[in-house]
């Protein structure tokens, strides 16, 4: 089993854990702030279901679809049935929702746009039916419940199936990442998150895409990605935005990207201690992924199709988006704050994002 431990000292979860197990999921609908519900439930109900060892191990996202709400996922051993899961997982969390319930909704709407764009970003058009009613109208879960959820993996946006384990593995360090920072309570300034986030973001690509232009590359590539799909309001790339951002640039070009060198020559003695956990967890997966490659074990669903990808490096380009959003998803940090992220770090490498 994994622990925060295990995460803080820069260590995957074992390979033995993609074996034997299966995954429990339950969708907990709370219009809260989700950070609120996780630190007073969901992790501490986790951490003990671990302890016990009744679950294996566990992660989390965020998630709009149907109104707010936290996917809670537990991977527990092949011999242990869902009611079992379920007598110790329900109870619990519906005794905190009804003494802790939400009084926010899980969704505020002035009109179906947003939704819309967010649906037609992840869906099919055959989903529609699903999610809206025959007016068009969205379909929206009662707020302050809970409800076991089958678990789909989007097995092929992951490489397959074998990539997929390997990242259901980075999840799990990356939820005991997001634990730590929520428990630090990092996330209620939102200067001091974002700092966080891009640093973050940062070392995983690092890690992962190991060149410094292709890191640079990744990036303009990774804010064009959410300023044009999801944010349309992008005032820090105006020469005035830029100007007011001076500062973040700076710090970034004189204390951020720095890091690249040592990261790639696996040289983190000095660097500070959750920067260098999580690039440890980070440079173990590009290694996975490499032998991954080697065997011809990957496939990504790409524009074109369904196919190999044509070097190890366009495989760690694939996942990498990938891994940062959801570890950014993770930490509570907004796509339109990704894309700012994105941008700061690019400009900061001196691409023109």
């Amino acid at each position: 089993m994994s622990t925060i431990t295990d995460a803080v000292a820069g260590r995957m979860p074992p390979a033995s854990l993609d074996e034997g197990g299966r995954w429990v999921a339950y969708h907990v609908f709370y219009g809260g702030s989700p950070d609120v519900l996780l630190t007073e439930c969901l992790v501490p109900l986790a951490e003990r279901l671990v302890s016990s060892g009744v679950v294996r191990d566990w992660f989390y996202i965020n998630y709009w679809l149907e109104g707010s709400h936290v996917r809670l996922r537990l991977r527990v051993g092949a011999g242990t049935g869902d009611a079992e899961v379920d007598g110790l997982v329900l109870p619990e969390v519906e005794a905190y929702l009804a003494r802790r319930p939400s009084m926010h909704p899980t969704v505020r709407l002035t009109d179906n746009g947003f939704y819309e764009q967010l649906f037609l970003g992840e869906f099919r058009e055959e989903d529609r039916p699903q999610h809206f009613d025959e007016t068009g109208a969205p379909l929206f879960r009662e707020n302050n419940t809970i409800e076991r959820r089958p678990y789909e993996r989007e097995t092929h946006r992951y490489g397959g199936p074998r990539g997929m384990l390997l990242s259901e593995r980075h999840f799990v360090a990356s939820t005991q990442l997001a634990a730590r920072v929520l428990e630090r309570g990092n996330q209620d300034v939102r200067g001091l998150l974002l700092g966080i986030a891009t640093q973050l973001s940062f070392v995983t690509a690092c890690a992962l895409l190991r060149d410094r232009a292709l890191v640079a590359d990744f990036f303009v590539a990774y804010h064009r990605r959410w300023a044009a799909g999801y944010s349309d309001d992008t005032p820090y790339t105006t020469e005035r935005g830029q100007h007011e951002h001076r500062a973040t640039a700076a710090t970034l070009r004189n204390r951020t990207i720095p890091l690249l060198g040592p990261i790639v020559d696996r040289d983190l003695a000095g660097m500070p201690e959750l920067l260098r956990d999580w690039a440890e967890v980070n440079l173990a997966t590009r290694d996975e992924l490499d032998v991954l490659f080697a065997e011809g074990a990957l496939e990504f669903d790409y524009q074109d199709g369904r196919r190999a990808p044509e070097s190890p490096d366009a495989a760690a380009w694939s996942l990498c988006h990938s891994l940062i959003h959801m570890t950014n998803n993770r930490m509570m940090v907004s796509v339109s704050d990704e894309a700012f992220i994105a941008y700061q770090v690019a400009r900061a490498m001196g691409a023109d994002a």
